[in-house]
């Protein structure tokens, strides 16, 4: 890929973790000179990424996610790992790709009727933040799943913000 790890975790993810890598990300774009509206994008998408391994992420799972932070010459990467239920992933899947083949009045719209949607929980699980991600990103949003054994795969996201 030609890019440079900026910051890499490994582990759980409370709101502490969410916090330093947020102040780290910041550090790394002043430095960077990177202009505001994409400083705000990069948070918006690292916010949600880290907010889905926090919220969403088995108890038993939790030790082995992780995420990183890539710069290239045109883009920041970020990308999360972690275990999940083999139906979690295949849903994920599913919903990426269907995330990834609308424009963007779709996903404004699509944003705007889950949030009316009364049936979020206090975890959300309603896809805003799938959608948010993908708003603030270049698309496709990338979902690799690998199986680890017969009910659990091993899922990497990969999103692109343009620098």
């Amino acid at each position: 890929m030609g890019a440079d790890v900026l910051i890499q975790h490994e582990g759980p993810v409370d709101h502490a973790v969410v916090e330093d890598l947020l102040a780290r990300t910041e550090r790394i774009c002043l430095d960077d000179g990177a202009p505001v509206a994409v400083r705000k994008r990069l948070f918006n998408v690292l916010v949600e990424a880290l907010e889905n391994l926090h919220h969403h992420a088995r108890e038993d799972h939790r030790a082995a996610a992780w995420a990183s932070l890539l710069c290239s010459p045109g883009a920041y990467h970020v990308l999360i790992g972690n275990p999940a239920p083999l139906t979690t992933a295949t849903l994920l899947e599913h919903r990426l790709g269907v995330i990834n083949e609308m424009d963007e009045n779709d996903l404004k719209q699509h944003y705007m009727l889950l949030l009316s949607n009364d049936g979020r929980t206090e975890r959300g699980g309603a896809g805003l933040g799938l959608l948010t991600m993908a708003r603030k990103s270049q698309r496709p949003i990338r979902l690799t799943k690998e199986a680890c054994d017969p009910v659990t795969a091993l899922l990497v996201m990969e999103i692109v913000v343009p620098r």
